[in-house]
């Protein structure tokens, strides 16, 4: 964050032109240049989002012609507080709610913002849209979150990992093994949050009738 900052406020200006000069309206192409020129776009709006720009994001957001643009807006508003996110997150499940890729999207964005805290996540968890028994979906929320090294690494986030992990043994082992070897690399971790971790593998190996795909996974962790 500290980086970022320092590059908004030595190039903003360069920032702005780069994407005042990518952000054309001309007709959708799948060329590797206008793949990276729209890559280099959403870049450069990341990044002033971060600066302030919330009404270039919102703009992009809403008059985009191609989903790349459109997502790139979107998760630049996610990505700081600003008057447009919660708007940008309505108006993204009105337009979108019955196309199942783009919602994982959506959900996977909302998990992955920087302020999205675990009571977020389990509200996502009562969405409508929500289902434990379609994995992409679950990977998009709990997946996404697992991710999200500003929220998820403290004892709330581990325990809400470790809860879907135990609520998954009876009902999709396989998906609750993928889930749980986010902690395979917990020797690696500061001795708070490493200390976390462990007490979490063996809350999972504790459990009665434990799966062998979960089982296999923990116990090669805690090795």
């Amino acid at each position: 964050e500290a980086v970022i900052e320092k590059i908004i406020q030595r190039f903003k200006s360069l920032l702005l032109t780069t994407y005042a000069k990518l952000n054309t309206q001309d007709d959708y192409e799948l060329t590797p240049e206008a793949v990276g020129n729209r890559s280099l776009k959403n870049i450069c709006l990341y990044y002033l989002v971060k600066g302030g720009e919330f009404e270039l994001a919102y703009t992009q957001f809403s008059a985009a012609n191609c989903m790349s643009d459109r997502l790139g807006g979107f998760n630049a508003l996610l990505a700081i507080d600003n008057p447009y996110q919660d708007m940008a997150i309505t108006e993204m499940f009105e337009r979108y709610q019955n196309d199942t890729q783009v919602m994982d999207k959506w959900f996977a964005a909302q998990a992955l913002a920087p302020a999205s805290n675990v009571d977020n996540i389990k509200q996502l968890m009562q969405h409508t849209l929500f289902s434990f028994n379609t994995p992409n979906r679950l990977r998009s929320v709990i997946g996404s979150f697992a991710q999200n090294f500003v929220q998820f690494h403290n004892q709330q986030g581990y325990e809400l990992l470790t809860e879907v992990i135990i609520k998954l043994n009876t009902s999709n082992p396989q998906i609750g093994a993928r889930l749980v070897s986010i902690y395979n690399h917990w020797k690696r971790y500061t001795p708070e949050l490493r200390a976390l971790q462990k007490q979490q593998l063996e809350k999972i190996l504790a459990t009665k009738n434990l799966s062998n795909d979960i089982f296999e996974i923990v116990q090669a962790a805690l090795k």
